[in-house]
Protein backbone atom coordinates (compact mmCIF):
# COMPACT_ATOMS: atom_id res chain seq x y z
CA UNK A 1 0.00 0.00 0.00
CA UNK A 2 1.38 3.42 -0.97
CA UNK A 3 2.37 5.77 1.83
CA UNK A 4 2.47 9.28 0.38
CA UNK A 5 -0.50 11.53 -0.10
CA UNK A 6 0.53 12.20 -3.67
CA UNK A 7 0.65 8.54 -4.63
CA UNK A 8 -2.60 7.85 -2.76
CA UNK A 9 -4.28 10.68 -4.65
CA UNK A 10 -3.06 9.31 -7.99
CA UNK A 11 -4.03 5.67 -7.49
CA UNK A 12 -6.75 4.33 -9.70
CA UNK A 13 -9.80 2.35 -8.75
CA UNK A 14 -9.22 -1.07 -7.25
CA UNK A 15 -9.52 -3.68 -10.06
CA UNK A 16 -11.96 -5.78 -8.07
CA UNK A 17 -12.09 -9.56 -7.75
CA UNK A 18 -14.62 -10.31 -10.51
CA UNK A 19 -16.79 -12.17 -7.99
CA UNK A 20 -20.06 -10.69 -9.18
CA UNK A 21 -20.97 -10.01 -5.56
CA UNK A 22 -22.82 -6.99 -4.27
CA UNK A 23 -21.61 -5.45 -1.03
CA UNK A 24 -23.73 -3.26 1.23
CA UNK A 25 -21.74 -0.91 3.48
CA UNK A 26 -23.89 0.35 6.36
CA UNK A 27 -23.35 3.06 8.96
CA UNK A 28 -24.72 2.58 12.49
CA UNK A 29 -27.55 4.55 14.11
CA UNK A 30 -27.59 7.63 16.32
CA UNK A 31 -25.43 7.39 19.45
CA UNK A 32 -26.59 8.14 22.97
CA UNK A 33 -27.19 11.81 23.77
CA UNK A 34 -24.31 11.86 26.28
CA UNK A 35 -21.83 11.33 23.44
CA UNK A 36 -23.31 13.22 20.49
CA UNK A 37 -21.26 16.39 21.09
CA UNK A 38 -18.00 14.49 21.57
CA UNK A 39 -15.32 13.40 19.11
CA UNK A 40 -15.99 9.81 20.15
CA UNK A 41 -14.20 8.13 17.24
CA UNK A 42 -13.24 4.61 18.24
CA UNK A 43 -14.89 4.75 21.67
CA UNK A 44 -17.45 2.01 22.31
CA UNK A 45 -20.45 4.27 22.85
CA UNK A 46 -24.07 3.04 23.04
CA UNK A 47 -26.96 3.90 20.79
CA UNK A 48 -29.68 6.34 21.79
CA UNK A 49 -33.31 5.24 21.96
CA UNK A 50 -33.74 6.78 18.51
CA UNK A 51 -30.62 4.98 17.32
CA UNK A 52 -32.06 1.65 18.43
CA UNK A 53 -35.28 2.39 16.55
CA UNK A 54 -33.36 3.50 13.45
CA UNK A 55 -31.38 0.27 13.56
CA UNK A 56 -34.51 -1.86 13.79
CA UNK A 57 -36.24 0.00 10.96
CA UNK A 58 -33.26 -0.43 8.65
CA UNK A 59 -32.95 -4.13 9.45
CA UNK A 60 -36.68 -4.63 8.79
CA UNK A 61 -36.41 -2.95 5.38
CA UNK A 62 -33.63 -5.34 4.37
CA UNK A 63 -35.42 -8.46 5.62
CA UNK A 64 -36.03 -9.58 2.04
CA UNK A 65 -32.37 -9.39 1.01
CA UNK A 66 -30.76 -12.83 1.04
CA UNK A 67 -27.38 -11.87 2.45
CA UNK A 68 -24.88 -14.73 2.32
CA UNK A 69 -22.96 -13.24 5.24
CA UNK A 70 -22.95 -10.19 7.47
CA UNK A 71 -19.83 -8.79 9.12
CA UNK A 72 -20.11 -6.17 11.85
CA UNK A 73 -17.71 -3.96 13.75
CA UNK A 74 -17.07 -5.08 17.32
CA UNK A 75 -18.24 -1.66 18.63
CA UNK A 76 -21.73 -2.02 20.06
CA UNK A 77 -23.40 0.68 17.95
CA UNK A 78 -22.52 -1.15 14.72
CA UNK A 79 -22.64 -4.65 16.20
CA UNK A 80 -26.29 -4.04 17.06
CA UNK A 81 -27.03 -3.33 13.41
CA UNK A 82 -25.25 -6.52 12.36
CA UNK A 83 -27.24 -8.50 14.91
CA UNK A 84 -30.58 -7.11 13.76
CA UNK A 85 -29.77 -7.62 10.08
CA UNK A 86 -28.82 -11.21 10.86
CA UNK A 87 -32.04 -11.68 12.84
CA UNK A 88 -34.27 -10.40 10.05
CA UNK A 89 -32.45 -12.07 7.14
CA UNK A 90 -31.22 -15.33 8.67
CA UNK A 91 -27.69 -14.67 7.40
CA UNK A 92 -24.69 -15.71 9.49
CA UNK A 93 -23.06 -12.91 11.49
CA UNK A 94 -19.36 -12.39 12.06
CA UNK A 95 -17.83 -9.77 14.35
CA UNK A 96 -14.55 -8.26 13.24
CA UNK A 97 -12.55 -5.54 15.01
CA UNK A 98 -11.04 -4.58 11.65
CA UNK A 99 -14.23 -2.60 11.00
CA UNK A 100 -14.11 -0.37 14.10
CA UNK A 101 -14.24 3.42 13.72
CA UNK A 102 -11.08 5.47 13.33
CA UNK A 103 -9.06 5.99 16.52
CA UNK A 104 -8.84 9.73 17.20
CA UNK A 105 -5.87 9.45 19.57
CA UNK A 106 -5.62 12.36 22.01
CA UNK A 107 -8.68 13.97 20.45
CA UNK A 108 -10.92 11.06 21.33
CA UNK A 109 -13.60 11.93 23.85
CA UNK A 110 -13.06 15.70 23.65
CA UNK A 111 -16.10 17.92 23.12
CA UNK A 112 -16.15 18.84 19.43
CA UNK A 113 -16.31 22.56 20.19
CA UNK A 114 -13.25 22.27 22.44
CA UNK A 115 -11.41 20.23 19.83
CA UNK A 116 -11.97 22.86 17.16
CA UNK A 117 -11.13 25.72 19.51
CA UNK A 118 -7.92 24.23 20.93
CA UNK A 119 -6.64 22.24 17.95
CA UNK A 120 -7.95 24.08 14.91
CA UNK A 121 -4.63 23.97 13.05
CA UNK A 122 -4.14 20.27 13.77
CA UNK A 123 -7.64 19.41 12.62
CA UNK A 124 -7.01 21.34 9.41
CA UNK A 125 -3.72 19.45 8.96
CA UNK A 126 -5.52 16.12 9.29
CA UNK A 127 -8.12 17.00 6.68
CA UNK A 128 -5.37 18.27 4.36
CA UNK A 129 -3.48 14.97 4.61
CA UNK A 130 -5.72 12.26 6.08
CA UNK A 131 -3.65 9.51 4.51
CA UNK A 132 -0.53 10.29 6.58
CA UNK A 133 -1.16 12.81 9.37
CA UNK A 134 -1.02 11.21 12.83
CA UNK A 135 0.37 13.85 15.20
CA UNK A 136 -2.67 13.42 17.44
CA UNK A 137 -1.48 9.89 18.23
CA UNK A 138 -4.45 8.31 16.45
CA UNK A 139 -5.03 6.57 13.15
CA UNK A 140 -4.72 7.79 9.58
CA UNK A 141 -6.96 6.86 6.67
CA UNK A 142 -4.22 4.49 5.52
CA UNK A 143 -4.39 2.72 8.91
CA UNK A 144 -8.15 2.34 8.66
CA UNK A 145 -7.96 0.96 5.14
CA UNK A 146 -5.14 -1.45 6.05
CA UNK A 147 -7.34 -3.20 8.60
CA UNK A 148 -10.79 -2.78 7.01
CA UNK A 149 -10.11 -3.75 3.38
CA UNK A 150 -8.96 -7.30 4.28
CA UNK A 151 -12.29 -7.77 6.10
CA UNK A 152 -14.13 -6.98 2.88
CA UNK A 153 -11.85 -9.32 0.93
CA UNK A 154 -12.42 -12.21 3.35
CA UNK A 155 -16.17 -11.62 3.23
CA UNK A 156 -16.09 -12.00 -0.55
CA UNK A 157 -14.26 -15.33 -0.53
CA UNK A 158 -16.38 -18.16 -1.86
CA UNK A 159 -19.54 -16.12 -2.35
CA UNK A 160 -21.37 -14.22 -5.03
CA UNK A 161 -23.17 -12.22 -2.39
CA UNK A 162 -24.86 -10.13 -1.46
CA UNK A 163 -22.94 -9.42 1.73
CA UNK A 164 -23.27 -6.65 4.31
CA UNK A 165 -20.73 -4.81 6.43
CA UNK A 166 -22.16 -2.95 9.44
CA UNK A 167 -19.64 -0.35 10.49
CA UNK A 168 -18.89 3.38 10.70
CA UNK A 169 -18.64 6.51 8.56
CA UNK A 170 -14.86 6.66 8.22
CA UNK A 171 -14.67 2.94 7.48
CA UNK A 172 -17.33 3.17 4.77
CA UNK A 173 -15.68 6.30 3.37
CA UNK A 174 -12.28 4.64 3.09
CA UNK A 175 -13.61 1.41 1.60
CA UNK A 176 -15.57 3.30 -1.04
CA UNK A 177 -12.64 5.57 -1.83
CA UNK A 178 -10.27 2.63 -2.29
CA UNK A 179 -12.69 0.65 -4.44
CA UNK A 180 -13.53 3.60 -6.68
CA UNK A 181 -10.16 5.36 -6.77
CA UNK A 182 -11.27 8.49 -4.91
CA UNK A 183 -8.42 10.60 -3.47
CA UNK A 184 -8.26 10.76 0.36
CA UNK A 185 -8.94 14.49 0.58
CA UNK A 186 -11.87 14.18 -1.84
CA UNK A 187 -13.38 11.20 -0.02
CA UNK A 188 -14.89 13.45 2.67
CA UNK A 189 -17.47 14.47 0.07
CA UNK A 190 -18.92 10.96 0.24
CA UNK A 191 -22.14 11.20 2.23
CA UNK A 192 -23.34 8.31 4.37
CA UNK A 193 -25.93 9.37 6.92
CA UNK A 194 -26.76 7.42 10.08
CA UNK A 195 -28.37 4.05 9.26
CA UNK A 196 -27.77 4.65 5.56
CA UNK A 197 -25.79 2.46 3.22
CA UNK A 198 -23.87 2.30 -0.02
CA UNK A 199 -24.09 -0.57 -2.50
CA UNK A 200 -20.98 -1.70 -4.38
CA UNK A 201 -20.87 -4.31 -7.13
CA UNK A 202 -17.72 -6.35 -7.78
CA UNK A 203 -18.33 -6.75 -11.50
CA UNK A 204 -16.34 -8.00 -14.50
CA UNK A 205 -14.85 -4.54 -15.08
CA UNK A 206 -14.12 -3.76 -11.46
CA UNK A 207 -16.05 -2.02 -8.73
CA UNK A 208 -19.20 -0.01 -9.43
CA UNK A 209 -21.13 2.16 -7.00
CA UNK A 210 -24.78 1.34 -7.61
CA UNK A 211 -26.39 3.33 -4.79
CA UNK A 212 -25.19 5.64 -2.04
CA UNK A 213 -26.72 7.07 1.13
CA UNK A 214 -29.92 5.02 0.98
CA UNK A 215 -31.99 3.27 3.64
CA UNK A 216 -33.90 0.76 1.54
CA UNK A 217 -32.77 -1.97 -0.88
CA UNK A 218 -34.34 -0.39 -3.96
CA UNK A 219 -34.14 3.27 -2.97
CA UNK A 220 -32.70 5.88 -5.27
CA UNK A 221 -29.45 7.56 -4.16
CA UNK A 222 -29.84 10.53 -1.86
CA UNK A 223 -28.49 13.92 -2.86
Amino acid sequence: MRNSTESAARRGAHPGFRSGARVWLFRHGEVHEDFQALAYGGMDVPLSAEGLEQTERLAERFAGVRFTRIVASSLQRARRLGERLAHHTGAPLEIDAGLVEIDRGRWQGLPQKELLARHEAQVAAFYADPWNWREHGGETDSDVLARAWPVLERALLGTRGPIALACHYNVVRNLLAHALGVAPTVSFRIRIDLTAGALLEDGPRGWRLLRCNVRAPLAEPAA
